[in-house]
């Protein structure tokens, strides 16, 4: 009965935090909800619940095809003469973001895969996800990381408002999911083929990647689904409460001394790929606009949002934006791997 108990306030404080984020519209709301949820539950009610792994395999699985299922390369063939400045702006991007990680291990208090995974621009999710798998402490990974998101969400909108004064308009037209029996079945197939593929070629973080290569892979075969949105959210769920289960006081002491550092951090490489976002912009013939929201370091969501209200060039943004986070999912494990060999 204790185990139940135990499940069912941890089911109240997740809906509690999980109905409050989406309610203020905040980005990723479930899986903040979730592991806010469980940090209440873990370090100010005393309580223990561990997650049984099978479930985080799943959560990472259900993002791993996720992501699989919006690559795009009739997306990714638009950027067409342009190809080589945004994969040179990603690289960029990606380097300076690295530099910046190496500076916050400095310290000491972690270790230099978590201080690089955590400070990567982009692709929150996917690093979240894989990061315990790639060494790294996935509690300061997921914290810093989203720090990160919240503070470019919260401040696009006054950034876009006030620094490019945007006047024109614009909508966005998503294809369907599609039916949902189609879409569930493209989800079953992309994750039971990812995980066990995976697993018996042995890929780096198998759990996200097998089912992210198994999607992209078939995703032509069934049309214009993806993953349903509940099973997505589940999945960001899961992700939230496996990190959030495994908190200690002391992973929360470290967190909050690095804080100063990480704040500073966000800062600077916002400046840098805005700046480089201009650059962009100047080289390509888009407009200061679109290259600010094209290497705006995370908040993709968000990103999109703006770039369809504002009359953008949505598909230069998306592609953009698409590029530099699966540079970062392709190169994560080969760098955590030389990272490990070093140590």
């Amino acid at each position: 009965m204790r185990g139940v108990r135990r499940i069912a306030l941890l089911a109240l404080l997740v809906i509690a935090f999980v109905g409050l984020f989406e309610l203020v519209g905040l980005t990723s709301g479930v899986l903040i909800g979730a592991l806010a949820g469980a940090l209440v539950f873990t370090l100010l009610l005393k309580q223990t619940l561990p997650l049984p792994e099978p479930l985080y395999v799943l959560g990472q699985a259900v993002l791993g095809a996720s992501i699989g299922a919006s690559i795009d390369l009739e997306t990714l063939s638009a950027l067409g003469s342009d190809w080589s400045w945004v994969l040179l702006v990603s690289v960029a991007t990606i380097a300076v973001s690295v530099a910046l990680g190496l500076v916050l291990c400095l310290r000491g208090e972690i270790s230099r895969e978590t201080a690089i995974f955590a400070s990567v621009a982009g692709g929150a999710a996917g690093l979240t996800a894989m990061s315990r798998d790639l060494g790294a402490d996935d509690r300061v990974v997921t914290v810093l990381q989203y720090l990160r998101i919240v503070v470019i969400v919260a401040s696009l909108p006054l950034i876009v408002e006030f620094a490019f004064h945007p006047s024109g308009s614009g909508g966005i037209t998503r294809a369907g999911a599609g039916e949902i029996m189609p879409a569930l079945a493209f989800t079953t197939v992309s994750i039971v083929v990812g995980v066990v593929l995976g697993r018996l070629v042995r890929l780096p973080a198998a759990p996200v990647f097998g089912p992210l290569i198994a999607a992209a892979a078939v995703h032509p075969l069934f049309g214009a689904v993806g993953v349903p949105a509940l099973v997505e959210q589940t999945g960001y769920l899961l992700i939230g409460l496996a990190v959030g289960l495994r908190f200690t006081r002391d992973a929360v002491a470290t967190i909050s001394r690095l804080l100063p550092l990480a704040v500073l951090n966000v800062v600077v490489v916002v400046v840098v790929c805005a700046a480089m976002g201009a650059a962009l912009a100047h080289i390509t013939g888009e407009s200061a606009l679109d290259g600010y929201l094209a290497t705006t370091p995370g908040g993709f969501s968000a990103v999109l949002a703006i770039a369809s209200t504002t009359g953008g060039n949505l598909t230069f943004v998306t592609a953009t934006q698409l590029v530099r986070l699966l540079l970062i999912l392709a190169l994560a494990p080969v760098f955590g791997a030389w990272l490990r060999r070093r140590g």
